[in-house]
């Protein structure tokens, strides 16, 4: 029987163990490190995912800057890219187009003649909101305009039409200024390009986003967080739903781009609150 703890048989015995560790690392490394290209294995794409493409018949020309919606052409891109977070309309949003007011009472008093009528109680209404249609973003260095967008067949909130404009869910969402959580979205790129919201995610509490209607005023938003979730997490009664304070909350693309899928599967949410 050998004996393979031999003092002869020792050093072949620690070369083997010395090349079994070898082994073992070896392994270890190649299976912990990344792939150098998964696009190419997984058809799949991180931040700039759409960039590589090259647009479409279906997309057509893409715009090299911001249209003025209110003087826009009626034939634009055909943009398909899903920018918005999957959703219903929120029970309730659509009654916060415009605030409520109490209706005026009238007090008659017994001790007071009944031809005299007792001043009129009202509640004064909460600041209506405007329509926005411009906005800017100093920190990430965009100055452009404000699409309004309502809900698609398949129940998501519409797209901007110009990937450099932005889209505000103004058919049954809330007004920025409002009471509520109102919301403003824009592409992160498009096919080729890239797009209006590409540098959202550089935004830090405390950086300001100013809005303007159009008959020039304006109300200026503080950046209160940013945070991103999958696409069947997103809390949407926070993003689209009721509040206790005027917010204004910015969507876009974030996560992994699946061409199979044609979308990515995160969305991010910059949350600001009214500050001005």
């Amino acid at each position: 029987m050998l004996n393979f703890f031999s003092p002869r048989r020792r050093p072949l015995l620690i070369i083997l163990l010395l090349l079994l560790v070898i082994l073992g690392l070896v392994s270890w490394l190649v299976l912990s490190t990344p792939a150098a290209n998964p696009v190419s294995t997984a058809g799949n794409e991180t931040k700039g995912g759409l960039i590589s493409f090259t647009p479409g018949p279906s997309v057509g020309v893409l715009p090299t800057g911001p249209t003025d919606p209110l003087r826009q052409s009626p034939t634009q891109p055909n943009l398909t890219i899903m920018t918005t977070l999957p959703t219903t309309v929120l029970p309730g949003a659509t009654s916060a187009i415009l605030p409520t007011v109490a209706p005026a009472t009238t007090n008659k008093p017994t001790e007071v003649p009944s031809t005299v009528a007792s001043p009129t109680l009202t509640t004064p209404p909460a600041y209506p909101g405007l329509i926005p249609y411009k906005i800017r973003i100093p920190a990430i260095a965009v100055d452009t305009f404000v699409e309004r967008v309502g809900v698609t067949r398949t129940g998501t909130m519409d797209v901007p039409k110009n990937i450099w404009n932005t889209a505000w869910f103004g058919e049954g969402g809330y007004k920025p200024g409002q009471i509520g959580n109102a919301v403003i979205a824009g592409h992160l790129d498009a096919p080729g390009s890239r797009a209006v919201f590409w540098d959202l995610d550089k935004l830090k509490p405390g950086d300001s986003i100013y809005l303007t209607d159009p008959a020039g005023n304006s109300l200026t938003f503080g950046v209160i967080e940013l945070k991103t979730y999958g696409l069947s997490e997103a809390p949407l009664e926070n993003i689209f739903g009721p509040a206790s304070e005027a917010h204004l909350n910015l969507i876009t693309c974030s996560g992994v781009y699946s061409r199979s899928a044609g979308l990515y599967n995160k969305r991010l949410i910059v949350y600001t609150r009214l500050i001005a």
